[in-house]
C-alpha cells in the first residue's frame, strides 16, 4: 500500500486503483483512513448507505477525482474510497460499475474499492487495480490487541478471558473489540466467568428471536426479527432449521416451513457458488417471512436447542478432512505447524494444481497425497 501510494506522489501509476478485499473486521476501511493520514490526503468516501448510481458516482466521486484540493492546489491529492464495492447492485446503484470503469480511466487522483469478496466485483475493474488481501486475524493477534486496549483502558483481564473472546471472533477483530466493550464497561476486572455469563445472555437472545418470529404478522415484522439475530445466514438458517418446525402441529405447516427453509438453503448455496450474494436477500425472506407466514394451526411447546453437530459441520466435515491432512504433510516436509501450512501455502497449491500440471504432479508425488487430496487441491 505504502510503495502504491507513493507512486502516487510522482504521477498516476499503471494501477490507478487499490482493491482491499478480506472478510470483516480485518482492518480495510481503517487502514484506506491510516493511508490518506499518512501522506496528508484529502479523504472522501461512498458506502452502501449513499446512493452509488452513475450520477452520483460522477458528481462525487468523478469531480474529486480529476481536481486538486482547496489548499494544494492542483498537486493535492484526495483519496477517493469506494467501500462495499461488490455490493453494487439494483436500481438504487444503476450504472455504478460503469461510473467507476470510467473513473479508473480519467483520475488524476489515488482511488480505493472496499469489498469482501473480489470476485463479485467486474472483472474489469478488478483487472485495473492492485489486489491486496486482508486475511483473518490470528487468534494470538485479537488476544494481545485485546491485552493493549485492557491496559490503556486500565482493566484488569485474565488471559484466558481474552483468549475465549478471540477464539469466538473467528478471525474478526471488530467483533471481538465490541464484545470486549460490552463485558468489560464499567469493569476493573474482567474474568472468564464474566465472558461465559455474556455468550450465555447472547444465547438467550437467539432464543427470544427464535420464539417471537413464529408469531410474526407479517413480512416486514418477520425480516427485522432476522436482522435482530446477529448470525451469518447460514448459521441463522441452522437456529431455524433445528427448532421451528418442531413447534409446528400440523403436517401442512410443517411441510411450508420446510419447503421455505430448502428453498433458502439453494439460494445460500448458489450466493457461496457463484460469490453472488445479493442472493442473501431471498434466503432471508424465505427462513424469516416464508417460515413465519407458513404457519396456519396451532403450535406447541418445545425446548430450544443450538444446531446439531451433524447439522452445523456435515457439509464441511470430509472438505475439512482433507483440508487438514494435506496441511499436515506439507508441515512435516517443510518444518513447520499444520496452522501455518493451511494458511500460507494451501491457497498457492491450489494455484499450481490448477494451473501448472508437471508441477503439480511432482508435489503429490513428493507428499505422497492420494487421489481425494489432489482433487481438493485443485477444487480450491
Amino acid at each position: 500500500m505504502l510503495d502504491w501510494a507513493e507512486s502516487w506522489e510522482k504521477g498516476k501509476p499503471k494501477k490507478p486503483a487499490l482493491l482491499l478485499y478480506g472478510a470483516a473486521g480485518t482492518g480495510k476501511t481503517i487502514a484506506a483512513a491510516i493511508l490518506a493520514q499518512e501522506f496528508g490526503w484529502d479523504l472522501i468516501a461512498l458506502n452502501a448507505s449513499d446512493k452509488r448510481t452513475f450520477q452520483v458516482i460522477q458528481q462525487v466521486a468523478g469531480t474529486a477525482a480529476t481536481t486538486g484540493t482547496l489548499f494544494a492546489g492542483a498537486g493535492g491529492k484526495r483519496l477517493i474510497v469506494l467501500d462495499e464495492a461488490d455490493n453494487v447492485y439494483g436500481v438504487a446503484d444503476r450504472g455504478g460499475y460503469r461510473a467507476i470503469a470510467q473513473l479508473l480511466e480519467e483520475t488524476r487522483n489515488p482511488l480505493m474499492l472496499i469489498a469482501n469478496n473480489q470476485y463479485a466485483i467486474p472483472w474489469e475493474i478488478r483487472g485495473a487495480c492492485l489486489a491486496i488481501n486482508f486475511r483473518h486475524l490470528t487468534q494470538g493477534t485479537i488476544a494481545s490487541t485485546l491485552e493493549r486496549i485492557c491496559r490503556a483502558e486500565g482493566i484488569e483481564a485474565e488471559p484466558q478471558a481474552l483468549k475465549t473472546i478471540a477464539e469466538g471472533a473467528r478471525g474478526d477483530l471488530r467483533s471481538a473489540i465490541n464484545d470486549l466493550q460490552t463485558m468489560g464497561m464499567g469493569k476493573k476486572r474482567l474474568t472468564a466467568k464474566d465472558v461465559v455469563l455474556y455468550r450465555r445472555d447472547r444465547e438467550a437472545s437467539v432464543f427470544d428471536v427464535l420464539k417471537q418470529l413464529v408469531y410474526a404478522k407479517g413480512v416486514k415484522e418477520a425480516r427485522e426479527l432476522l436482522w435482530a439475530l446477529d448470525k451469518a445466514p447460514d448459521d441463522a438458517l441452522a437456529w431455524i432449521d433445528e427448532n421451528i418446525p418442531r413447534m409446528l402441529t400440523e403436517p401442512a405447516d410443517r411441510a411450508r416451513a420446510y419447503d421455505a427453509i430448502s428453498r433458502a438453503d439453494i439460494f445460500l448455496g448458489r450466493a457461496r457458488r457463484r460469490q453472488a450474494y445479493g442472493l442473501w436477500r431471498y434466503a432471508s425472506d424465505l427462513m424469516s417471512a416464508g417460515v413465519a407466514l407458513s404457519r396456519k394451526g396451532t403450535l406447541k411447546f418445545v425446548r430450544f436447542q443450538p444446531p446439531s453437530s451433524g447439522v452445523y459441520f456435515g457439509r464441511t466435515r470430509a472438505a475439512r478432512g482433507l483440508r487438514d491432512g494435506v496441511a499436515k504433510k506439507v508441515a512435516s516436509h517443510c518444518h513447520t505447524s499444520s496452522r501455518v501450512a493451511r494458511k500460507h501455502f494451501l491457497p498457492y497449491l491450489g494455484l499450481i494444481f490448477n494451473n501448472d500440471r508437471k508441477a503439480a504432479a511432482l508435489i503429490a508425488a513428493e507428499l505422497e497425497l492420494s487421489d481425494a487430496e489432489e482433487k481438493y487441491l485443485k477444487s480450491m
